[in-house]
């Protein structure tokens, strides 16, 4: 195991060996906004990354995008997802909005693009029609609420041009999806997270834990 050396304040030699089982560590502010680290192990990684290449239906002839940073739970579960189906991730820092990412959105026939609320605003503002490009097949939006309507309205839209679009809820600590609303359920259930992954589950508690 690796081993990190520190020399306290007292001059001595302290040793800190990481846990076998950790892969990985991701920065996330919590509910109180305070830098933290969340610890996932390498079979958690996996299993998300399983769970989401199912529902998605992620082959190796897919193509995603870098619409999110890879530091990001959610862009980095995007990056995995794709590597272990198989399939291409194009690499961009352009925006949304950018027309450099309409080009690399035909140039690359990129099938998958996934988005938080915001994104959505965006191209709400600016024209979602740069999206839908002839090689996509889905869209996929988390990092947190939407708008039932506005999820509504990206269903409607995605819908007449052959698009899936897919809400999906998560956190870093879970690797980071714990749900998603499949497109065919999302009208009526837009108002909600969805149903769980592959593999996990829920359950409802009050305040007196019950």
């Amino acid at each position: 195991h690796h081993i990190d050396h520190h020399i306290d304040r007292h001059g001595a030699d302290t040793r800190a060996s990481l846990h076998p089982d950790l892969a990985l560590l991701l920065s996330t502010s919590g509910s109180t906004g305070s830098p933290k680290l969340v610890r996932l192990s390498q079979r958690n990684l996996v299993a998300n990354a399983s769970s989401i290449v199912e529902y998605l239906q992620i082959t190796a002839a897919d193509r995603g995008i870098t619409t999110l940073p890879l530091h990001y739970c959610y862009g980095l579960s995007v990056l995995h997802s794709h590597l272990l189906a198989g399939a291409s991730v194009v690499l961009t820092d352009a925006s949304v909005v950018d027309p450099c990412f309409r080009r690399a959105l035909t140039d690359h026939a990129v099938t998958n693009v996934a988005g938080v609320p915001h994104t959505y605003e965006m191209l709400d503002r600016s024209g979602h029609d740069s999206l839908y490009v002839p090689s996509l097949r889905l869209l996929t939006q988390a990092g947190g609420r939407m708008d039932p309507a506005d999820v509504a309205r990206w269903v409607d839209r995605s819908a007449g041009c052959g698009v899936d679009f897919y809400v999906m809820y998560g956190q870093t600590e879970a690797g980071p999806r714990m749900s998603y609303v499949p497109p065919r359920d999302a009208w009526a259930w837009s108002h909600t997270i969805g149903r769980p992954i592959e593999g996990g589950g829920f359950r409802l508690v009050d305040a007196a834990g019950v």
